[in-house]
Order: structure tokens, then sequence, then C-alpha cells
């Protein structure tokens, strides 16, 4: 199996990291590496640090734990998108191995901490190539990565000064283990007659080459590239490895704004400039044209000055690491030397040592040590393993694909078709005739709230009120910019506003594919859209969403449990429940339809919304307002080598966009009034008449008896044909108030047990507590 990803290690011997200033300065410089996996060595743990230790990193170690003052090492996995699937190790801190899995390929990853004896090497070594054979048996693969310290070179002549050899003398336990495993020495492959060393005496009287990556020889399918950098506190030398399929395409990407830049006054004054400049331009008649033109000259200057203070920044370690890797490839250093390479060693780590206090001041949070209850900063680093935008592959037609090209035109198609509107006029108008009656109408004291001109005041208070740090959309500009420079754009926004057109980039979405819990990511239907949006398209709608949560619930009945200030997903649940529960005070039949529909969200026609609202009685501005957010926006997705074509977004609402969810229970209302009115009977509970509850567009409708359900599948499909929204059958479920021997009504299932938003319904109380608290409690893993 050849590897289809790039894939990229470091490995590190510390000496130790029990001092939580040292650990985190390091775990910091790993950090900075950017790679998937760190191996390092002399970490001096024990078994009650793991938790701990693993909520500083963020992310999931592996330990194998020597004592707190020799051996141990550990495997520190970084955002890694793939699967681990076992873990072997040694009773000593001297190895580690695991199996990892991404793109269905296999890698085995050892990490290893060399015995400064050569007979406890020999011994430590046949049982690790012992148990990397083992593992190969379960897990087939020719991916096998060794890194770590060896604690014994390769070679006496090239990787040790002083030499005790004239010419080559090789160590026979690598060259055993090399040739039982057929791996070899990467970064020797590529240097076969070059000096260099990883570990140094302080005085610089010896230095040995001791750490290394040895893969499999002979790869066709990728190059592994090996290289030796210099690292803080320690006397070892940081060693990465990069795996690169050949021909790999390289993912663009798209650009997002650096935050840390609104720390630089240099930057801020610039950016000031640039606004004033082109404030004062007269070229620009539409204001749209106006603030695309400043968006656009934001990100160039954004990206100027990143590079100048990432270089900065940067080039100062790099010449750092650049004069200590020089200075430790001479054979002989002279005194002066010396006090150079233990100058710019300290220089190095001081460097780290300040970031990472720097770290513990704004993180405002106590790395707390042994024996201290973690605080909520921990659980919140609990959080991190978010699924990745990674569509490697996908089932095309019935056959996997890894084809970026035929991925990129699967996923164009699919959501041109899904966003492609098949809106009906007539169905719709039939629609509105029979509702228009029945539905509620706003009252004008909110209808002029909807209706007035936007204000500076609910602009900076809808800026305000969005949180910071949020993924931007397609011009990458986060809202922490707009707050930044608030004072200086507000002006120019409005304008913008005002002219009632959106700029084309406020029409421009970038979307993200999640794969669902417990889906098979590669059918395309198992992956959920997430739309990312621009900052100054979000304040926009976030005012109007201000203005709309003011008086919706005049028009949204208490039904509906979603997006409305003060209603609960638990009111839909304890009604399922009680009915359940108290079911002896019921003397109808009695049954609960689940109503299930196909991608809601997305189906949702535009005009379906328009009319809605209409016939809630809002005024022209406000339904303008919300046809200009919806009219001719596209969206393309983020693949992991790049984009997907641009397409149309016709129907569906966008998730993310701040006022899209108001706007979608209004649609979904409709449904509410359409089966409230309707002349199925409803479950007579204690005199009331209970029809619907609904939580966004997760639907339950309520029913007298079985035989009024082709009654409300046909009102359904009714309100389905003007609105866009799709019933989906076969995922709809029937749950008896009472009691049925029917296991099927209708060719909608019967259950006895169900899950409903998330709850475990079922008439045996035990069996419900066991479901929803027991085995959700036996299922919590400590932190």
């Amino acid at each position: 199996m050849s590897l289809s990803s790039v894939w990229s290690f470091i490995s590190l011997n510390t000496r130790g990291i029990r001092d939580s200033v040292k650990r985190k300065s390091l775990f910091l410089f790993c950090k900075n590496q950017k790679v998937q996996c760190c191996c390092l060595q002399e970490t001096h743990s024990n078994e009650t640090d793991e938790k701990f230790w693993a909520n500083q990193w963020g992310d999931k170690i592996l330990f194998s734990h020597g004592t707190n003052r020799s051996a141990g090492v550990a495997i520190l996995l970084n955002s890694f998108s793939g699967k681990l699937l076992v873990t072997k190790r040694d009773g000593s801190g001297h190895w580690l191995i695991c199996v990892l899995m991404k793109d269905d390929k296999f890698i085995i990853l050892g990490n290893v901490y060399g015995y400064n004896s050569a007979a406890q090497n020999k011994i430590m070594f046949s049982d690790f190539t012992n148990s990397v054979k083992e593992l190969n048996q379960r897990y087939p693969s020719n991916n096998l990565i060794i890194g770590g310290d060896f604690n014994m070179v390769e070679d006496e002549y090239l990787d040790r000064f002083p030499s005790a050899f004239q010419n080559h003398h090789y160590n026979p336990v690598l060259l055993h283990l090399c040739r039982d495993l057929n791996v070899s020495d990467v970064w020797r492959r590529d240097n076969p007659d070059v000096r260099a060393f990883t570990w140094f005496k302080p005085d610089g009287s010896a230095k040995s080459r001791l750490d290394f990556w040895l893969t499999n020889e002979n790869q066709q399918n990728f190059t592994p590239i090996a290289n030796i950098s210099a690292a803080p506190l320690t006397d070892h030398s940081m060693i990465k490895l990069i795996i690169q399929p050949r021909n790999n395409p390289k993912n663009k990407g798209y650009w997002k704004f650096n935050s840390s830049l609104l720390e630089d006054e240099v930057y801020s004054q610039a950016i000031i400039n640039e606004i004033q400049k082109i404030t004062k331009d007269g070229q620009f008649t539409p204001q749209r044209e106006r603030w695309e033109f400043f968006k656009f000259k934001a990100r160039q200057i954004s990206i100027t000055h990143s590079k100048r203070l990432s270089k900065d920044g940067k080039q100062k370690e790099m010449e750092i690491i650049r004069e200590i890797n020089s200075i430790c490839c001479k054979s002989l250093l002279s005194e002066g030397e010396k006090q150079r390479l233990s100058l710019l060693q300290t220089s190095l780590d001081n460097m780290y040592v300040s970031k990472a206090k720097g770290a513990f001041i704004r993180s405002r949070a106590k790395w707390v040590e042994e024996g201290e209850k973690s605080s909520a900063y921990f659980c919140r680093l609990e959080k991190r393993r978010q699924e990745k935008n990674a569509v490697n592959k996908l089932v095309i037609n019935g056959k996997e694909s890894t084809n970026m090209e035929e991925i990129k035109r699967e996923i164009f198609q699919f959501y041109s078709r899904l966003y492609s509107s098949s809106y009906s006029s007539q169905d719709a108008d039939r629609f509105f005739n029979h509702i228009k009656d029945l539905a509620p109408k706003v009252d004008e004291n909110f209808k002029q709230v909807c209706e007035a001109e936007m204000t500076l005041e609910e602009a900076e208070k809808a800026m305000r009120s969005l949180a910071l740090d949020k993924s931007p959309g397609s011009d990458g500009l986060t809202i922490n910019f707009y707050r930044h420079f608030w004072d200086h754009l507000k002006d120019q926004f409005l304008l913008v506003i005002k002219e009632m057109i959106l700029p084309t980039t406020m029409k421009q979405g970038v979307i993200t594919l999640i794969p669902k819990p417990g889906k098979d990511a590669r059918l395309i239907d198992n992956l959920r859209p997430i739309s990312l949006l621009n900052s100054d398209y979000k304040i926009l709608t976030n005012i109007y969403a201000s203005r709309l949560k003011t008086g919706l619930n005049q028009i949204i009945s208490d039904t509906q449990s979603g997006f409305l200030k003060g209603r609960s997903i638990h009111n839909n649940i304890r009604i399922v429940l009680d009915l359940i529960d108290y079911n002896h005070l019921i003397e109808d039949d009695g049954f609960i339809l689940f109503l299930d529909f196909f991608k809601a969200f997305d189906t949702v026609e535009h005009k379906f919304m328009f009319q809605a609202l209409e016939i809630f009685g809002f005024g022209p501005n406000f339904i303008s307002f919300v046809q200009t957010i919806y009219n001719d926006t596209n969206s393309v997705v983020i693949l992991p080598n790049g984009i997907s074509p641009r397409f149309l977004i016709n129907k569906g609402i966008k998730q993310g966009c701040p006022i899209s969810p108001l706007l979608f229970i209004t649609a979904t209302e409709m449904l509410s009034i359409l089966i409230k009115n309707s002349g199925f009977s409803k479950l007579n509970v204690l005199g009331e008449q209970l029809a619907i509850t609904q939580l966004a567009d997760d639907t339950a409708t309520f029913m007298k008896d079985s035989h009024q359900i082709p009654e409300i599948i046909q009102t359904v499909d009714f309100f389905s044909k003007a609105s866009g929204f799709k019933l989906n059958l076969s995922k709809c479920e029937l749950l008896p108030v009472h009691h049925s021997d029917q296991s099927v009504i209708h060719n909608i299932p019967v259950r006895t047990v169900m899950k409903y938003l998330g709850v475990h319904i079922t008439k045996d109380s035990k069996t419900m507590e066991e479901m929803n608290l027991w085995k959700t409690l036996g299922n919590v893993k400590p932190i």
C-alpha cells in the first residue's frame, strides 16, 4: 500500500520535561514544527502525568514510562486526521510502537530510546523487532518508520567525533535491526559522506549522530526527506522527517487573517492610511466597489506585513539555528566558537521559555501540577478533535474514487443539483391561498422595527456581539479585524449597506464538509455542509437577526422550540415523555408520527421563504433585504487539494448566517399552521387537541389513531410541494401512546424503542434510564 498524503514527524531527546515551564517551552517548539507526530525521548514521565500532559499538549499523547529521573518515550499526535489503531510499549520507557491509519493506509511508527550498553541494546532491539513484526502481520504495511535517540551510531567513523576509527566501522546491532526490518537511515541515504551530529557535549569536545530516522528502502511511491536542526533546552538536535507522496498535488487552501497583526502598530497605521486614501478616492461610484477594493487592499497589506513579522520573528530564530548548525558541523571548535555556541543555545532556549511564559499569561489559566484539579480550560482543550474536511475518497457511481479531479466534479455536480431550485409557483400559490387567512400577522410596531433604516449604533452592536477568532469566509477577514478598525470603517460600511446591492464577496460562501458521526464518510450524503461566510456579511445579517428576535414570537407558535430565546429542546422531549408516562390519562388509541425531511436546511425554497414573510405581514423593505442576501449567491467546497468549481445557491439556508435560522423557522411555521388547521383527528389530552411539536425541522405530529396517517402524509405533501421540503418516508417512525401489536402501519415502522432528539424513548422506565443515563455515564472517559 502506498501513501496518498503528506506525513510529517519530528524526534527530539528532551533530557526530561518534568519542569512545567520547560515542558511548555518544548511543547510550543514542537507545535511550531507543524508536524503530525512528535517522538520525544527522555521524558521522565510516569502514569500520573498522562492526563495533565495531554491536556497541556492539547491532543493525544502515547506514553512508555521510565522513572522521574530517566528514560521515558512518548508519541504526541498533533491534529492528526487519521486513526490510532493500536499501541505497544516496553515496560521500561525505552520504546513505543503505534499503528496509524489514514486514507486506508497503515503506518507503523516506532519511537526508541537506546541504552548506553551494547548488550542491553541488543536485547531491547530484539524485543522491539519482534513486536514490529507481530504488528506488521496484523496490519500489513511497507510504511515502517522508526525514529528516536538510539544511543548508538550507525558508523563509528562518520557519526562520532572524535572517532576511534580511521575507516567505516558499522554498529552490528543497528545493522541487524536494519536488515531484519528492511529499513535504512533516511538522512544517510541522502548524505552518504557528510559528517553531521545530533548530540553535543557542552564544551564541544565530543559529538555524535545518535538520533535518526529509519524507513523502508526502495519505496517507489513516496519520497522521505530527513533533516537535522537545533532545538532549545536540550543537548540534542531535532530530527525531522517528511514523507511526500510522489506527484502529490498542493493544497492551495484560502487565505485567513492573522489576528496577531493587530498588535503591530505599523500594520494598524498602514490599514488606517489605506482606509483614508480609499475613502477620498473619487473614482468609486458605487460604494460596494470601494468596499471591495478596500478588502482587496487590506488582504494585500495583511499578507505583506504578516510576512514581515514572520520574517522578523523567525529570522532571528533561523539565524540562531543556522549558526548553531554551522558551528556543530565543525570537527574542532576554538574557545571563541565554544563560547559562541553556548551563547546561541542560551538565546534559543530563552526564546522558547519566553514564548511559554507568554502562553501562560495569555491563557489566564494555571498550569496546575500533580495533585491539583484541572480547570475548565483543560476541559475545553479536550474538544480539540474536530472532523477534518479531508475528502480524500468518495464513492462515485458505486465505486470508490481517490482521483481528486473526479471528486471535485462529483461534489460540484452534487451541490449544483442540491441547491438548484425546483420551485413551483402554482403549488406555492395554491398553498398560500389556502393558508393566508390562518397565519398570524406581525404587529405594526414590530413591522416598523424591521422596516427601519439601519443605524451605526445597531451595526456596532451587531458587530461586537459576534464571536472573535471564528473561521472567516472567502475574503479571509475576521471579526477581530472589523472590531479593531471599526471606528475607521463604520461610515463606509453603512454607505455600502444603504445601496441594498451586496458586494460580490458578500454573496460568496465557502463550504467545508464535516462527516456525520458514525456514518460512512465516503458517501456524499453523509457529509454535512457547513458554510463559512464573510464577516461583513455576518455583521449585516446579524443586525436584522437582532431585530427579528425582538418580535418573532408573535408569529412563531410555542410548539416551535428552535432558535428563539426562552425556548428549549427539553419542551419537545418532555411532551413525548409525558404522553408515555401518563398514557393512562389518554383515552385515544394515540400515535406519535415522527417526520423526517431530507436535508431540510438545504432544500427550502427561497421564494417560499419570501412569500411566507409576506403572509406574516412583514413590510417591503425587510422582504427586499432578505431577497438581497439570498439572490445570486454562490459557494465553493474546500477540498484537501484546493476547492471545487463555484456553484449557485438557489435554495436552502446558509448555516452560519445569523438571520437564516430565524428565516427557516418562519418557513417551518407554515407546516405547523397547516397541521393544526387540517382535518385529521388530533390527540385529545385532557380536553386539549395536541397536533404538532417542532425543533426547527424535527417534527412530531400527534393523532387520535393510526387511521389519521394517510391524511397527515397528504397534508405534509401539500406543504412539501410548495416549500421544497422533501419528506423521507423511509426514515419516518411511529410511536404508540399505549400499545400496538402492529410492527408497520402504512409502510411506516412502529417502534417500542426509538431515539428522538438524542434521547432514547421507551415505555420501560428502567430501560430508558439505563440507555440514557448509565450507558452514557459508562462512556464518559476521565481527562
